[in-house]
């Protein structure tokens, strides 16, 4: 128990500081007022012109921190503001959804050249604002748009296989059972998936990891639990905890902010753990270590870099607001985080087999399902089929 809540309070610890950190890197290296760029263009006479530089805004409906999603997405306009001299913004919305709405109109009414927002949760006020702002850009990541709302094409969708980089995870967690490591029970055919909320973007996780489980071994017993909230370390602790206990050899956790309580829970049993959205190992592999040390891989969702070449697709015109992108392995929008602890820890055949499975998965020959394409019942009736 002492263990326990060492291991608690340091990963409560290291995400308070992600957030401090989140917040102090934005307030010191953004600004309100204008930021002026020379692009170096020359107009009729010869003589090179001055123009202001990109300027974006990222509304988080939620806080920094995560270790996952929302620091991803913020990377990205931290790379904005190095790489292509752009202004940049980041709002933390916090929890409240009641005022999502205003904080939307607020940057609206500014003088911002694209606002980015992302994820389901926030999809419908996103999309309303949009529609009552036509003059206005946006950038809508982790869905794709309703162009019935979105009438006037000012907002661009970016969308994410986060199916085919679950599917390598459900390949690896299911040859890891086979490998002979000290640390996984072959005699028990059994896998754990632990996710935040049961909702559609979560379950895109699961399906892929299931389809992939059943690539292998159609035998192999896979436990699912939902913590029920984004953000509840200590529940997440609780039921990943349980799943190891019910037998599961490796767990795979697209838990969100609340993925410190699985990363915990590994550790204190002695477990694999497959983490999300961001190299979790590499993130905490100096700071806790022991922690650290049982995070097989991430899948990855690399938000940042997608909206990085949103950015640069919007400037240079070879990307437009009227059409949604779908990124997926190909253009290495997903996949595994390939770490050192991952390098160690899993077998070259293994590794092979997962580089052959994913070429399979760009070429066609291996379809992924995805939850965003099936009904609540067919979600259901897979996942229940593999308990």
């Amino acid at each position: 128990m002492k263990k326990t809540l060492s291991l608690i309070m340091a990963g409560v610890l290291v995400c308070t500081m992600l957030t401090a950190c989140g917040k102090t890197n934005d307030s010191a290296k953004s600004t309100d007022g204008a930021l002026e760029q020379t692009k170096g263009a020359d107009t009729a006479d010869g003589e090179k012109t001055s123009a202001k530089p990109l300027k974006a805004v990222y509304l988080v409906n939620g806080n920094l921190g995560d270790k996952g999603f929302y620091d991803s997405a913020a990377s990205g306009l931290y790379r904005m503001r190095d790489e292509l001299g752009a202004e940049i913004k980041v709002v933390e919305m916090g929890r409240d959804e009641t005022s999502y709405e205003g904080h939307f109109t607020d940057v609206s009414e500014q003088d911002w050249d694209v606002v980015i927002a992302g994820t389901w949760s926030v999809k419908e006020v996103a999309q309303n604002t949009a529609a009552q702002y036509p003059d206005k850009k946006y950038i809508f990541f982790d869905s794709d748009v309703d162009r019935d709302v979105v009438t006037e094409g000012n907002m661009m969708g970016i969308t994410y296989n986060s199916n085919q980089g679950s599917f390598l995870a459900g390949v690896l967690s299911a040859r890891m059972l086979d490998s002979g490591d000290k640390k996984v029970d072959a005699s028990q055919r059994t896998l754990g998936f632990i996710g935040s909320m049961d909702v559609a973007n979560i379950n895109d996780f699961l399906v892929g990891y299931l389809e992939g489980v059943k690539y292998v071994d159609p035998t192999i017993r896979v436990i699912p639990s939902y913590v029920g909230s984004f953000e509840d370390v200590p529940k997440c602790l609780e039921m990943t905890t349980q799943l190891y206990n019910q037998g599961a050899q490796i767990v795979y956790a697209p838990a969100s902010q609340s993925i410190l309580g699985a990363a915990t829970a590994a550790s204190n049993v002695d477990k694999y753990l497959i983490a999300c959205d961001q190299d979790l190992y590499t993130q905490l592999k100096d700071t806790n270590p022991e922690i650290a040390k049982n995070i097989l891989t991430s899948t990855l969702k690399n938000v940042g870099d997608s909206l990085v070449t949103a950015a640069k697709g919007l400037m240079d015109g070879s990307m437009t607001c009227d059409k949604t992108y779908a990124l997926g392995l190909d253009s290495g929008a997903v996949g595994l985080a390939e770490n050192d602890n991952f390098n160690t820890i899993v077998p070259e055949d293994i590794k092979t087999n997962l580089d052959t499975v994913k070429n399979k998965i760009i070429k066609g020959e291996i379809t992924v399902g995805s939850a965003m394409e099936m009904t609540t019942e067919e979600v259901s009736a897979l996942r229940d089929s593999m308990k």
